[in-house]
């Protein structure tokens, strides 16, 4: 995946967020195909680190965005996750994830992401990408296409 195809996934997953692409079902198949593109770019959001002191990016509202988002995928709601997959196996005790707060998390670190692209440089808006998919996102976007395929199958 090139620099130019990351940068459209992220504008295109921004644009779905904002505007739509028409009806609720293909606000939801768009989604899908996005999440997924978005996991496969980390792999390719490769940069040159450098030192400089870039301009932060300007933050977005979560509460703006939420209705923007509550709006595109109205289907969307709580789920139940594990709580913990990795220790205490077997215990059965689950947290509730939120799909619609799970997009917005998303967009806002994509918001800035761009923003860096357009305002600082590439290198360090791919730099941004590729930490806040690994230190916030990436869960976001996993629990999610759990929760979307767990929808599908309608179990």
């Amino acid at each position: 995946m090139s620099r130019d195809e990351i940068k459209q996934t992220i504008e295109d997953y921004l644009s779905l967020v904002e505007n739509g692409c028409g009806s609720t079902e293909e606000n939801e198949a768009k989604l899908k195909l996005l999440l997924d593109k978005l996991a496969l770019a980390q792999h390719f959001a490769t940069y040159e680190f450098d030192k400089k002191k870039h301009t932060e990016a300007p933050r977005r509202d979560y509460g703006e965005l939420r209705k923007l988002v509550s709006a595109q995928f109205p289907n969307y709601g709580h789920y139940n996750l594990a709580k913990d997959v990795t220790n205490e196996i077997g215990n059965t005790e689950a947290i509730v994830g939120d799909a619609i707060d799970d997009i917005v998390d998303i967009a806002k670190d994509l918001t800035e992401v761009k923003w860096r692209w357009d305002n600082n440089s590439p290198d360090d808006a791919l730099w941004s990408f590729r930490q806040d998919f690994q230190f916030h996102w990436n869960e976001h976007l996993r629990e999610l296409q759990i929760y979307l395929l767990n929808l599908e199958r309608g179990t």
